[in-house]
């Protein structure tokens, strides 16, 4: 079940097998999960303990709400596609998590399983670095030559800032491991995928995953301890000290995060796209009542032609605005077109009641698990920054954020089940050792 996970985050989503007649493409994500399941219902023991699924609910009801956008949508085709996509990969995973996650020792290995799989995409990213070497194309022939013409760092992801953002993620859950492991080789290993992790976060060479690493940072400084915040300070200290030494690295930071806010510059232009955007949905959802109640449908943003809101604009954002849902830089936004204003709220509502649920988790754990709740926390937070600023089409993702949300909701779940049983085992146990000397005296007393 470990590898599992672990190919889950590390597998490219290219690999799938593409079905006729515009049925759902059968990927090896899918493929994992199904097996995965089917596995664990086989072999779950038949005293594991059951509570409800926190934030369920809220789950089948942004799923129910994705439906009905379909059902009342523009694109019955990809509607229907996105609805399974949801229901494998949102629903079905969420429920193998929960059902994984019985114990301590479950979440801390699936975790770390997660942070080894992420561990090999910095690899893959550092091959193609450093050796321009393109691992993907060299295992996929039919992805052959992507890596040479754009120059991009991507791995297995299917876009640099998606990476990005998922080795950003991996920051704060290596750190938290690191801080929670008590022997000396498995808190080493953690650290050195940490280091591993923000270099790969560089290489996406995007403004977003940079802002999300250092917000992630932040988060840990302010919910992962003392303990953690003083090897955070080493991070720091590492961290200038790069800057200081290697001035391309500090030159290329400088110049792409400065250049958002010059208004003749590219990055500029893609920066106010991303707001843009906001007014685009808003737009097309006054059109009619059913739109802005229920969107144009799940997928309908890859066949919309929106280009008349660009007219006159020179550059390649005007010229890739027909090409679907990679021009839609603002999932959010176009979440609130293709779902209208319920599924929107309902996605908000969702992204609230886990945010709260993991707060409230981190409040509830005692110091050891604290650190950890932290780092779930955390990186979940990054993922729902992220999608303010590209749309989320790397399942990879997708399937590192809900494991997260899963582990993390059901935390408390597993720590009292866990207390529980340690209480009574403390009080089956003090019971026998009182039998034990009541039985003891009455022998004496006979004697």
């Amino acid at each position: 079940m470990r590898l599992v996970f672990a190919l889950l985050v590390f597998l490219p989503y290219s690999l799938r097998i593409d079905l006729p007649a515009g049925l759902p493409q059968l990927t090896i994500h899918r493929i994992l999960i199904v097996i995965a399941f089917l596995f664990l219902i086989r072999n779950r023991s038949s005293d594991r303990k059951k509570w409800p699924i926190p934030n369920m609910a809220f789950v089948m009801a942004f799923g129910f709400s994705q439906f009905m956008s379909f059902i009342l949508g523009t694109d019955l085709v990809l509607g229907l596609k996105n609805c399974f996509n949801y229901a494998i990969e949102v629903v079905l995973f969420y429920l193998l998590i929960s059902e994984y996650v019985q114990s301590e020792s479950d979440w801390v290995k699936l975790l770390s399983s997660i942070c080894y799989g992420l561990a090999a995409v910095a690899v893959v990213a550092s091959m193609e670095k450093y050796f321009c070497f393109d691992m993907l194309g060299w295992v996929m022939p039919s992805n052959a030559g992507l890596f040479e013409e754009g120059g991009d760092i991507a791995a297995t992801y299917p876009h640099r800032i998606l990476l990005g953002y998922a080795m950003a993620m991996g920051v704060p859950l290596s750190l938290a491991l690191a801080a929670y492991f008590k022997e000396a080789r498995p808190r080493r290993i953690m650290y050195g995928i940490t280091l591993l992790l923000i270099a790969a976060t560089y290489f996406s060479m995007s403004r977003g995953p940079w802002l999300g690493l250092g917000l992630g940072l932040l988060g840990m400084v302010v919910l992962g301890g003392r303990k953690l915040r003083k090897k955070l300070a080493f991070v720091a200290v590492l961290t200038a000290a790069i800057l200081l030494l290697r001035p391309g690295v500090r030159d290329t930071i400088s110049n792409l995060c400065f250049s958002t806010f010059n208004d003749s510059s590219d990055k500029a232009s893609t920066y106010n796209y991303r707001w843009q955007l906001w007014a685009v949905a808003w737009d097309q959802l006054r059109l009619s009542p059913v739109r802005f109640l229920f969107g144009y449908g799940p997928g309908s943003t890859e066949n919309m032609d929106l280009s008349n809101y660009w007219h006159g604009q020179e550059g390649w954002q005007a010229d890739i605005i027909h090409s679907g849902h990679t021009s839609w830089d603002n999932n959010y936004a176009g979440d609130l077109i293709e779902l209208g204003t319920i599924g929107f709220l309902l996605e908000l509502t969702l992204f609230l009641s886990i945010s709260k649920t993991l707060v409230m988790n981190w409040h509830r754990s005692d110091m050891d698990d604290r650190v950890l709740q932290a780092g779930i926390a955390v990186a979940c937070l990054i993922f729902m920054y992220s999608m303010t600023n590209v749309y989320i089409f790397a399942p990879q993702l997708k399937y590192l954020f809900w494991a997260l949300v899963a582990i993390g909701s059901n935390l408390s779940l597993v720590l009292a089940n866990q207390s529980g049983c340690e209480t009574m085992l403390a009080s089956e146990s003090s019971s026998e050792s009182i039998t034990g000397a009541a039985s003891l005296t009455k022998g004496e007393a006979t004697i």
